[in-house]
This record gives C-alpha cells, sequence and structure tokens, in this order.
C-alpha cells in the first residue's frame, strides 16, 4: 500500500481552505480539517469542504464523543483525537468511531516521550499514531515498535525529509502550514513532495 499525501487545512479562514481544497483535490489523497477552523465554522463548515471535494476522504479534529458524533453524521471519514485528553474521552470517541467505521488517529503532538505512553496506547487501539517529526523520531519510534499500530508524520516536515521519513513505511505524510499552505505557490509544494515520495498520487485503503 502506498503511502497517501493528507492535507491539514490550518487556516487562516474559511475561504483560504475551501480555496486550498479546489486547488489541491487532484493532488492529494485526503484533507484534515484542524481544531482551530472547527471552532469557528462548525461542522457546516465540514459540508462546504466535502461539497468541494465529494471523492477524497475528510479528517477533522475531536476532543469529544460530542463532537465527534456531530462530524460523523456530517460524512467525515476520520476522526484525529489528541492524545492530551483524558482516557476516558479518547476511549469513547473510538468506541463511537469503530461504531461507525470511521478510522480514529492519535495525534502525539505535545506528548514528550510517546514511547512512555507505550502500554496506554496499545489498551486504547487507535487505528493510527501521529507522530510529529519535531520529537526524537528514531527513539520514540523503537519505543513503540511492538504496538503494531500503523504510523502517519505530520508537523514542520519539508521536501528534503521526504525520503527519510519513508523509511518508516507511514501510512501517510500529513503537510501543513510549514510544507504547503503558508508557501507562496501551494500546488508546487505539493508536486515538489510527490516527486520525492515518487509514486502516482492515489487513493490509500486507509480510509
Amino acid at each position: 500500500m502506498a503511502t497517501l499525501l493528507q492535507l491539514v487545512l490550518d487556516g487562516p479562514d474559511r475561504g483560504s481552505a475551501l480555496e486550498m481544497v479546489h486547488q489541491l483535490a487532484d493532488v492529494v489523497d485526503a484533507f484534515e480539517l484542524g481544531p482551530s477552523l472547527l471552532r469557528t465554522d462548525s461542522p457546516t463548515f465540514v459540508m462546504a469542504l466535502r461539497e468541494a471535494s465529494p471523492d477524497r476522504p475528510l479528517v477533522c479534529w475531536a476532543e469529544t464523543e460530542t463532537e465527534a458524533e456531530a462530524l460523523m453524521a456530517v460524512g467525515v471519514e476520520g476522526l484525529t483525537i489528541p492524545a492530551t485528553a483524558s482516557d476516558e474521552a479518547i476511549a469513547a470517541i473510538i468506541a463511537r468511531g469503530r461504531q461507525a467505521e470511521r478510522r480514529l488517529l492519535l495525534d502525539l503532538t505535545h506528548i514528550s516521550d510517546p514511547a512512555a505512553h507505550e502500554a496506554r496506547f496499545k489498551r486504547l487501539k487507535p487505528d493510527l499514531l501521529k507522530v510529529p517529526v519535531d520529537i526524537n523520531i528514531r527513539a520514540s519510534l523503537a519505543g513503540l515498535r511492538g504496538l503494531e499500530i500503523p504510523l502517519a508524520f505530520s508537523g514542520d516536515w519539508g521536501v528534503p525529509q521526504v525520503p527519510w521519513l519513508l523509511l518508516y513505511r507511514p501510512v501517510a505524510l500529513i503537510a501543513g502550514s510549514a510544507a504547503v499552505t503558508a508557501v507562496a505557490d501551494p500546488r508546487r509544494a505539493i508536486e515538489a513532495i510527490r516527486a520525492r515520495m515518487a509514486v502516482t498520487p492515489m487513493m490509500s485503503r486507509f480510509y
């Protein structure tokens, strides 16, 4: 299964995020809506994104079971859950997501030592661990090797890091403002990432 390229829509506003979807839907495999736009525009905005790109999976940030249910009701394929949330909240979202056959991503941002949480992640059983590249990846992944939970890489990575990240066989590379949305030519940035990935843009079977 080829690594998919997922783009985080992280602002600055609804209009610019929609424009990114229109510009880049043919060169990315999935979109992710971060917490800032969800908090200001609610699931109504999710419906607008689904209409703009109906053939691309959409992942949304959810911190509570109520938020997760509202997002799944408008058709999102995946939920990103912050690992800093309580185990009770994470377990509730995962349970609801599994019932609805959605993908559950656990975001390890702000978890300084992911390996120290190995037993916790094993108990929670997300579908994927979303690992930011600004942590000590080698040490963290060595500590998480026994989990057998797929990985995705997020954070402030760029084109030069792509071949190195792919050595870990991630399900996805998740690009945001540092790599794509804040640069002068987002499409050119995506094409440069694709060239380093050396694959034809295609849908992953993850979603």
